[in-house]
């Protein structure tokens, strides 16, 4: 007899990704809580990407205004192919074809890298007014270093590496996501 195991929903492309980037074929633990700008590639995290109900309970904590007097609210883009639930709670939500995921995690990663020092790559590109949109999101997050969050829900090692490049070139590991 054989035991085959299957996952409806994989997560094998960051289990590897995060083994050959730490030496550890593990899903970080994210800290949506502790994030002010969050971004979610194709990652329904409030619906059905990994632990919904852990990551939904983090994330309204940074969605309520507790002090009236000095309002904080953490900011939510959401690229994704189709409308999710996480989505349809984003401030800020940019549709792309599913033919360019690809080019979006490119596009975003070498807007990051050109706000701080990081290396261009070569990828697939996106139309002029895409990219442009892709700089802005890059400001938002450079500007809350070390308290941004980027998560993927594609199952392409290169897109899952690209995205642990983005999270170091933010800083945000040890601070919004770590492997504890």
């Amino acid at each position: 007899a054989q035991v085959v195991t299957y996952d409806a929903v994989s997560s094998s492309a960051m289990l590897e990704a995060n083994e050959r980037d730490f030496g550890m074929a593990m899903v970080p633990d994210f800290h949506f809580d502790k994030a002010d700008v969050i971004v979610g590639i194709d990652a329904d995290f409030l619906g059905t990407w990994i632990s919904p109900t852990e990551y939904a309970a983090k994330y309204i904590k940074n969605r309520k205004i507790e002090d009236l007097e000095s309002p904080k609210m953490s900011r939510h883009i959401q690229v994704e192919t189709h409308m999710s639930l996480t989505g349809s709670n984003a401030d800020n939500r940019i549709l792309v074809k599913p033919s360019q995921m690809g080019a979006t995690v490119v596009a975003l990663y070498n807007a990051v890298a050109a706000q701080t020092g990081g290396t261009r790559v070569i990828g697939p590109s996106l139309p002029a007014e895409k990219v442009a949109k892709f700089e802005k999101v890059a400001a938002e997050l450079v500007a809350a270093k070390g308290k941004s969050l980027v998560v993927c829900g594609t199952n392409n090692i290169g897109e899952q590496t690209l995205v642990n490049a983005i999270n170091h070139l933010l800083g945000n590991y040890g601070n919004t996501l770590d492997f504890a």
